[in-house]
């Protein structure tokens, strides 16, 4: 599949307006200017395609020195819905051991909220969750 032209060199991005869904794939480790670039992508991405369901691939980025999943979800993720004005569900696909390391209650999303994000290890299980989500169409 051909990377959408808000791919960054670090961040393959894909839409799929069959699942109406928005890929971002990490490609490697990057710098915080990197993180934020990348994320903007995806931002701008959303609100071309109008699409509020993503899967973000974090699996290649093994150096989480950064403050990206607190900045992420606390800052970013609410702004994008925001700007959205629907509802955004994110799945970060992420190694095991990262998951492991992740403490048990992370500030993020209240349940039911406008924005809604899930941590997986799975790809399958990580779709699953967004085609539950996607809205009817």
């Amino acid at each position: 599949m051909l990377p959408d032209p808000f791919s960054t060199p670090c961040l393959h991005v894909v839409y799929r307006p069959d699942l109406g869904q928005l890929t971002g794939r990490w490609l490697r480790s990057v710098t915080e200017a990197e993180l934020h670039a990348g994320y903007t992508a995806l931002r701008q991405a959303a609100l071309h395609h109008g699409c509020g369901c993503w899967l973000i691939d974090s699996r290649r980025r093994t150096n989480r020195s950064l403050n990206g999943p607190e900045w992420v979800t606390t800052d970013f993720l609410p702004a994008v819905q925001q700007a959205l004005g629907a509802p955004l569900h994110v799945c970060f696909l992420v190694l095991p051991d990262y998951l492991r390391s992740l403490p048990d209650a992370l500030p993020g999303a209240a349940a039911g909220g406008p924005v809604q994000f899930a941590r997986f290890v799975d790809e399958g299980a990580a779709n699953a969750w967004l085609a539950a989500r996607a809205p009817a169409g």
